[in-house]
C-alpha cells in the first residue's frame, strides 16, 4: 500500500477547507443578522394585508427622526409622538395623523404596505419667507404585524422659486391604545 500523494491530500483538503469557511461566514452572518433583529423586536415583522378590524382604532407611539433635508437645523436627531386614529367601513380605511387638521385621507395597501398621504396644516408647515408652504403633505407607510404598526411617517415640502423643498421622516411603531 502506498502513501497517499501531496496532490492527493489537496484534491479533499483544500475543497474542504473551502466549504468549512463558507459554512463559518454563513454561520456568522446568521448570527450577526439575528442579533440586529433581536434588537429590534419592537418593529413589526412583514406581513401580509389584515382584516379592518385589526386596523381600526387609536394607535400611538414614538418615532425616531431618520432623515432629515433642507432645513436650516439639519440635527436629525431626536423624536416625535405620534398618535394615529384608523376607522374602517367594510373594505375602506381612513387615517387620521395626530389630529383632524392633519384631514382623513384612504389608508390604501399596496406592495405589502398600507400607504396614505395628506396635507400638512399650513399653520404647521414649513414657512418660506414668513409664508406657510402650501406644498407640505405627511405620507404614512406602514406594515402591520404582531398587534404593532410599524414604518414610517414624514413630512416633505416641494422646492419653490424662493425656497428648498424639505423633507422629514421618522421610523414608528405603534401600539393600539
Amino acid at each position: 500500500m502506498t502513501a497517499p500523494s501531496v496532490r492527493g491530500l489537496r484534491r479533499v483538503w483544500v475543497p474542504l477547507a473551502v466549504v468549512l469557511l463558507l459554512a463559518a461566514g454563513l454561520a456568522a452572518y446568521l448570527l450577526v443578522r439575528g442579533g440586529d433583529a433581536a434588537g429590534r423586536d419592537s418593529m413589526p415583522a412583514p406581513g401580509g394585508e389584515v382584516t379592518p378590524s385589526e386596523l381600526t382604532g387609536q394607535w400611538s407611539g414614538e418615532g425616531m427622526l431618520v432623515d432629515c433635508a433642507g432645513l436650516d437645523d439639519e440635527d436629525c436627531s431626536g423624536t416625535r409622538s405620534i398618535a394615529l386614529s384608523i376607522e374602517c367601513a367594510a373594505v375602506l380605511c381612513e387615517v387620521t395623523p395626530l389630529d383632524r387638521s392633519y384631514g382623513s385621507p384612504p389608508l390604501r395597501f399596496e406592495d405589502g404596505r398600507y400607504r396614505a398621504v395628506g396635507p400638512v396644516p399650513p399653520e404647521l408647515a414649513p414657512t418660506c419667507g414668513g409664508s406657510p408652504t402650501r406644498s407640505a403633505q405627511w405620507r404614512l407607510e406602514l406594515i402591520a404585524g404582531g398587534g404593532r404598526l410599524g414604518g414610517t411617517y414624514a413630512e416633505s415640502t416641494i422646492q419653490g422659486f424662493d425656497c428648498g423643498a424639505t423633507f422629514l421622516a421618522w421610523e414608528v411603531v405603534l401600539e393600539r391604545r
